[in-house]
């Protein structure tokens, strides 16, 4: 190998070096392709970390990216010169949040949409609360965010959005509107009751709000006849042979019959404070699953996870040829 290449005694990141500059040599139009088309490709993502952290990560062309990094690492040399106690890695993260958001300590005001228990709330119960968008968080920093003692977000103006549950079966309320889009409202009381897409097997992020029974064929604007989908699975529920109705039970359930043949129920996840012994007769989600796997089922529900799959491909291709 040429130019990189120096002997015996040379690192890891060297030698990797080295046979992508031999790589690049050998087919450079091939790299330039691939180049231009992976800027196409830009995007960034939110992921939950242990211990109420994120993960925020950025997919960008090399020198934005390595911009981006160098900047925030002279600006945390700087501070760590000045006498700032906070390490260099903490500079970066509070400063990135500052640059993004505009405000200093990252956020004007926020509003939490916070799921939890009387109990936990005012009794120093120990139930996790569930934070829209995240996930599960410990009673103790739901409560701490919610008083004001967090020490992150003391100074953030906080707007607590209160979801009701009904005693016992831990359904959430309902709400409705006459309406034919859902209203802000009530679309984030789908969003935090459903959590991800509710079609079966399916945890994509909600993008639609959808009406279970039409709204052509008099289905009702209501938190009963209403599901987060993603969007592929609204697209793919429109097609012929795929039917969606609202089942009575504990919790809001949604059954679904595909053109296969094959009917799935979908039950929405259970609040903080309930189990999942809450579920209707033949059971649904984890639930079900369990019982499934104790009979010997996994070969069938694969089949049908592929089936599923098929004709969602089936309908983008049909989508793109059009």
């Amino acid at each position: 190998m040429q130019g990189h290449w120096q002997g015996p005694g040379t690192g890891d990141r060297a030698i990797i070096a080295a046979v992508r500059a031999a790589a690049y040599r050998r087919d450079p139009h091939s790299v330039a392709k691939r180049a231009s088309h992976a800027v196409n490709d830009r995007t960034a993502t939110l992921r939950p970390a242990p211990d109420t952290m994120a993960r925020l990560t950025a997919l960008l062309p090399v020198a934005q990216g390595v911009a981006v990094y160098a900047a925030l690492t002279r600006h945390a040399d700087t501070l760590r010169s000045s006498g700032d106690e906070r390490s260099k890695g903490q500079i970066m993260a509070d400063q990135l949040v500052e640059n993004v958001t505009g405000t200093p300590g990252g956020v004007a005001g926020i509003e939490v949409q916070l799921v939890m228990t009387d109990r936990t709330l005012f009794q120093c119960d120990s139930e996790p609360a569930k934070l829209s968008g995240y996930g599960i968080v410990p009673a103790h920093w739901a409560r701490r965010t919610v008083l004001g003692e967090d020490t992150d977000t003391a100074e953030f103006t906080t707007w607590i959005r209160r979801l009701y549950t009904a005693p016992g079966t831990g359904e959430l309320l309902a709400m409705d509107s006459k309406a034919r889009l859902f209203p802000p409202g009530l679309r984030r009381f789908n969003q935090v009751r459903d959590d991800t897409c509710r079609t079966p097997y399916c945890d994509a992020p909600i993008r639609h709000h959808d009406h279970i029974t039409p709204w052509h064929s008099d289905g009702t604007t209501t938190s009963t006849n209403g599901q987060g989908l993603c969007e592929a699975c609204n697209h793919t529920k429109e097609t012929p042979g795929w039917t969606a109705t609202p089942v009575p039970g504990p919790r809001h359930t949604v059954e679904l019959h595909t053109p296969t043949g094959h009917t799935y129920h979908s039950t929405a996840p259970p609040p903080p404070g309930t189990g999942l012994d809450t579920s209707p007769p033949g059971g649904t989600g984890f639930a079900v699953a369990a019982r499934s796997a104790t009979r010997g089922s996994r070969k069938r529900r694969r089949r049908q996870r592929q089936q599923a799959r098929v004709l969602k491909r089936l309908r983008f291709s049909r989508r793109e040829a059009a």
